[in-house]
C-alpha cells in the first residue's frame, strides 16, 4: 500500500475516541507553514525598492504592481479549491499536503530567483500562480481532516486547525524580518544633496542631473561623487519609514546595496517545504463509518449545533445542488466576501499603512522593528480569532457569531477619523521625534488586530457553518466552492487598495506641486531641474520615482500638511460599506432541512427528464447585470473626479 495514498492515511473503524487528537498537531504543522502567505506586505517594501535599498529607483517595482501578486494568489486560490476540493477528498490527506507543499516551496524559491534578476512577470508565476496553488491544497486537506474527526465539535476542531493558520502568520514576520537584517546589505553612499543637507551646514554637496526619463545621476559639475553615476535620495521621511539599511538622508549609487528580499525568501521557502512535507506524512483521517463514542448533547450548546451534533460524515446536500438549487448558498458567498475584503485590504499592506500613516508623525516610535511586530500582532490576532471565534460558534451558533463580525463596521469605518487627527498633530506645535500623543496609533493597532480576530474567525468558523447548512458528507467540496468567495475578495481588496491609493497619491502631489508653485517658483528647477510647470518633465519624474511625496514635502513652506495619512481613506469606508453587505447577508441565512432538501432531490431525480435545468436561479440575472453595470459607471464616474483649483476657476470666470 501506497504510505502517501487516502487508504494508508485512513484509521481503522474502532479507533479510539479518546486519541483523535493526535490527528490535529500534523495539520498544525501545515498551517503553520502555509501562514507566512498572509504577511506579504512582509516582502513588498524591500521588493518595491530592491535596486535603490533606500529609496525606489527608477526601474523598481511600484506597490501597485506587486500588491496584484497576492491578488493573484488568491484567484489561484480560489480555483485550486474549487476544482480541485473533490480530487484532495479522493487522494487523502498525505497526498494532497506533500504536493501542496512542494508548490508552496517551489512558489517562495522561484519568487527568489527572479527577485533577483528582476522580472515582474515570472513574480506573478512564481508567487501567485505556484504560491496560488500550494496555498490552496495546504488549506483545505488540513481542515477537511479536522471535522471528520470532530462531527461533533466542529467548529472547535477546525478553530484549533486553522489557528496554526494565523500562529505561522504571527510567527513569520520575526523569522522574515531576522532573515532580512542578516541578508541586508547598506548601499554606497555619495554625499548630501540640496534636500538632504541639514539646515546652517556649509559642506560640498552632491550635484544631481536630471535625465529625460526622469532619473537622476550625479553631475558633471560635482564636487562630489563620481559623474554620471546613477543615484538615489532619501529624504528624512524615506529613512523613517525605511528598513533602516540606509546611513541616513543623502545621496546614494544605485545597484550597490541588496535589501536581502531573494535570499530571505530562499530560505523561509526551503523551511516551510520541509515542515509542510514532513506534518502531511503523519495525516491521517478517520474510516468513513467511524463516529466519537458519543456526541457531545450539552444543553448549553446553541441549537443550532445541537441540532446537528449527531450527524455522521455520511449525510449531506451535493455540491452542485447547494450552490444552484439554495439561497443559503450565496448569502452565505456574500458574508464571506463582505467579511474579508477588509481585511485582506489591511493584511496585504499592513506595514506599508502603518509606516504611511503613522511613520512621519512618530519616527522613534513607529521603526523598522516596530512595524514587523505590528504585523506579528496582526497575525496573533487572526490565530486568536481562529480558535477563539470558532469555539465560541459552538455554544452561540454560526449565524450568531458571524453577527458579532459586524462590530469592526464601525472599526474599519471610523479609522479615516484617526488619519484625520494624525495629520492634525502632525501640522501642530509637535514636530517629528517630539512628544506626541499616541491615542490615535493605539486604537489604530488595537482596531486592526481586533479586526483581524473577525477575519480569521470568519474561515475558522466557516468550514462549521457548511456543514451544519448542508451537511458533513460533501462539506470539503462545497467549501472549495465557498472559498472563491475569498478569491474574489482578494482581488477587490488588494487591487482596489491599490487603485484607490494610487488616484489617491496622485492627486496628493499634484496638491503639493500648486501649494509649492504659490510659495516658491522657482524651488523646483533649483532642486530638480525642471520648471514647475513643465507637466511634461514632471511627469516623467513622477514615473521615474524621482518625485516623490516625501521630495516634494522637503520643497513646501513650513506648516504645509503631510497628505500621505490620507491614502487610504476611501478604501477604508469602502471596506466598511461592504462589511454592511456581509453583515446583512448573514442575518438573512435561515438553517435548512436537510431531511427534507434530500428528499426534494430524489422527487426532482424522478419526476424531471434527464438533463433538466431548473430555471429559477436565473430569474434576477438581468436584475444584477444592470446593477453591477450602473455600480460601475458610477465607480468609474467617481474616479473620474478631479480637485478644481478654485483661484484660477474664479479668474477664468
Amino acid at each position: 500500500m501506497n504510505f502517501l495514498s487516502k487508504e494508508a492515511a485512513t484509521a481503522s473503524i474502532d479507533y479510539p475516541s479518546s486519541q483523535r487528537f493526535s490527528a490535529l498537531p500534523p495539520a498544525i504543522g501545515i498551517h503553520l507553514a502555509i501562514g507566512s502567505v498572509y504577511v506579504y506586505s512582509m516582502w513588498t517594501p524591500g521588493m518595491s525598492t530592491a535596486l535603490g535599498v533606500v529609496a525606489a529607483a527608477p526601474c523598481d517595482w511600484t506597490h501597485s504592481e506587486l500588491l496584484p501578486v497576492f491578488s493573484c494568489a488568491a484567484v489561484v486560490l480560489g480555483v485550486t479549491t474549487s476544482a480541485l476540493g473533490e480530487w484532495v477528498e479522493k487522494v487523502g490527506p498525505r497526498m494532497s499536503g506533500v504536493v501542496g507543499s512542494c508548490f508552496w516551496s517551489a512558489a517562495l524559491l522561484t519568487t527568489a530567483a527572479v527577485v533577483e534578476t528582476h522580472t515582474l512577470p515570472l513574480v506573478y508565476l512564481g508567487y501567485g500562480v505556484l504560491g496560488g496553488v500550494g496555498w490552496g491544497m495546504m488549506y483545505l486537506t488540513p481542515v477537511t481532516a479536522a471535522m471528520k474527526w470532530f462531527p461533533d465539535r466542529r467548529g472547535l476542531a477546525t478553530g484549533i486547525a486553522l489557528s496554526a493558520f494565523g500562529a505561522g502568520a504571527a510567527l513569520a514576520p520575526s523569522v522574515i524580518h531576522t532573515l532580512l537584517d542578516h541578508f541586508a546589505l547598506a548601499p554606497e553612499f555619495i554625499g548630501d544633496c540640496l534636500l538632504t543637507i541639514p539646515d546652517g551646514v556649509t559642506k560640498p554637496i552632491v550635484e544631481l542631473s536630471t535625465l529625460e526619463d526622469g532619473s537622476q545621476v550625479v553631475a558633471s559639475t560635482s564636487l562630489v561623487g563620481e559623474p554620471g553615476t546613477p543615484v538615489v535620495v532619501a529624504t528624512e521621511l524615506d529613512v523613517a519609514k525605511g528598513s533602516g539599511i540606509s546611513t541616513g538622508p543623502g545621496v546614494y549609487k544605485i545597484g550597490t546595496g541588496d535589501t536581502g528580499v531573494a535570499k530571505a525568501m530562499a530560505s523561509l521557502g526551503v523551511m516551510c517545504g520541509a515542515l509542510g512535507g514532513i506534518s502531511s506524512l503523519f495525516m491521517k483521517i478517520p474510516h468513513p463509518d467511524w463516529k466519537p463514542d458519543r456526541a457531545t448533547n450539552d444543553s448549553s450548546i446553541g441549537k443550532e449545533v445541537n441540532d446537528v451534533a449527531n450527524e455522521t460524515n455520511n449525510i449531506g446536500l451535493p455540491a452542485s445542488y447547494v450552490t444552484t438549487k439554495t439561497k443559503q448558498f450565496p448569502l452565505l458567498w456574500l458574508s464571506v466576501f463582505g467579511n474579508a475584503t477588509g481585511g485582506l485590504a489591511l493584511l496585504s499592506s499592513s506595514k506599508v499603512m502603518l509606516t504611511d500613516i503613522f511613520a512621519g508623525v512618530a519616527p522613534h516610535i513607529v521603526t523598522p522593528a516596530f512595524s514587523t511586530g505590528y504585523v506579528s500582532a496582526l497575525g496573533i490576532g487572526m490565530a486568536l480569532g481562529r480558535f477563539g471565534w470558532s469555539a465560541i460558534s459552538d455554544v452561540l451558533g454560526r449565524r450568531n457569531t458571524y453577527s458579532l463580525f459586524g462590530i469592526g463596521i464601525p472599526i474599519v469605518g471610523l479609522t479615516p477619523y484617526l488619519c484625520h487627527t494624525v495629520v492634525d498633530m502632525a501640522s501642530g506645535s509637535v514636530g517629528v521625534g517630539g512628544e506626541v500623543d499616541m491615542w490615535p496609533l493605539i486604537a489604530f493597532y488595537s482596531g486592526s488586530v481586533l479586526t483581524i480576530s473577525f477575519y480569521g474567525g470568519v474561515f475558522s468558523v466557516l468550514p462549521a457553518y457548511i456543514a451544519d447548512l448542508f451537511g458533513q458528507k460533501h462539506a470539503g467540496a462545497i467549501h472549495g466552492k465557498a472559498l472563491t468567495a475569498w478569491a474574489t475578495s482578494a482581488v477587490a481588496g488588494p487591487l482596489g487598495l491599490a487603485a484607490l491609493r494610487s488616484h489617491s497619491h496622485k492627486n496628493a502631489i499634484d496638491d503639493l506641486l500648486r501649494t509649492i508653485q504659490g510659495y516658491d517658483s522657482s524651488a523646483m528647477e533649483r532642486a530638480f531641474g525642471v520648471a514647475i510647470d513643465d507637466d511634461a518633465g514632471i511627469q516623467r519624474m513622477v514615473d521615474a520615482k524621482t518625485l516623490t511625496i516625501e521630495k516634494l514635502m522637503e520643497l513646501a513652506p513650513p506648516g504645509t500638511v503631510d497628505p500621505t495619512p490620507y491614502l487610504y481613506n476611501t478604501t477604508l469606508q469602502v471596506g466598511a460599506a461592504l462589511m454592511t453587505v456581509a453583515f446583512v447577508s448573514n442575518l438573512a441565512i435561515q438553517p435548512l432541512d436537510l431531511k427534507e432538501e434530500l428528499k426534494r432531490i430524489e422527487k426532482l431525480m424522478e419526476l424531471a427528464p434527464p438533463g433538466t435545468v431548473d430555471p429559477t436561479p436565473y430569474l434576477y440575472n438581468t436584475t444584477l447585470q444592470v446593477g453591477a453595470a450602473l455600480m460601475t459607471v458610477a465607480f468609474v464616474s467617481n474616479i473620474a473626479i478631479q480637485p478644481l483649483d478654485l483661484k484660477k476657476e474664479l479668474k477664468r470666470l
